[in-house]
């Protein structure tokens, strides 16, 4: 009798562990630390949208590809938020593409992302386009200069204040090469994940049927 209920629990065990597992990424404080950071450094348009939809954009990268340490936010100002198009919340596509998948300091403009080097943002399949080195002054992305560095930066998180929004046409347009490809350190860990997921999941769902014709076998001892 121990023996069949060992095993009926480790069946179920196995059920479960197959099961895709959520979860908030952020705590509140966390959140609420980042958007103060933001408003004090006087981009209050952008602290209000982050904090509706912080936690999304951060959880969103996460779940996407569990390889990333850092992601970096690009924060425009407040007087871009005054076309009425953008006047109440950009739209999330818009806030996706203003996250870079990694870490984007000073420096590494210099060393590891040169001029007309693509970026992958979590707006997939949109990256935007290095297009102003560090030498020059303040690089640039898709034409939009980065103006203040470091408002926020704990290492994992790091937000910069750009004088626009980016406008994802302009790399599909001056750099329709780019156009719909990822880059091997962002996205290829990406697919790989989802299809071992998709795997996990099919598992467990025949692991389910099995539970479900088994149990009442195992349970009467026939």
């Amino acid at each position: 009798m121990a023996s069949k209920l060992q095993f009926f629990f480790f069946l179920f065990l196995s059920i479960f562990s197959c099961l895709p597992i959520q979860g908030v990424s952020s705590s509140s404080g966390y959140v609420e630390n980042i958007v103060k950071a933001v408003s004090d450094a006087g981009y209050h348009a952008m602290s209000l949208t982050l904090e509706l939809t912080l936690p999304t954009l951060i959880s969103s990268a996460l779940t996407d590809n569990n390889t990333i340490n850092t992601i970096t936010i690009f924060c425009p100002p407040d007087e871009a938020f005054l076309p009425s198009k953008y006047y109440r919340q950009p739209p999330i596509t818009l806030l996706k593409y203003h996250v870079a998948l990694v870490k984007l300091e000073r420096k590494d403009f210099e060393a590891v992302h040169p001029l007309h080097t693509k970026i992958n943002t979590l707006l997939h399949g949109h990256p935007f386009v290095v297009t102003t080195s560090s030498h020059t002054g303040n690089p640039s992305i898709n034409g939009v200069e980065i103006k203040r560095w470091n408002i926020y930066n704990d290492g994992h998180v790091i937000v910069h204040g750009v004088e626009n929004f980016f406008d994802p046409a302009y790399q599909t347009i001056l750099y329709p090469k780019y156009d719909g490809k990822v880059s091997e350190d962002s996205n290829t860990s990406t697919m790989i994940t989802s299809k071992a997921l998709s795997k996990f999941q099919e598992y467990g769902r025949v692991v389910f049927v099995l539970a479900f014709f088994m149990a009442p076998a195992i349970i009467l001892g026939i």
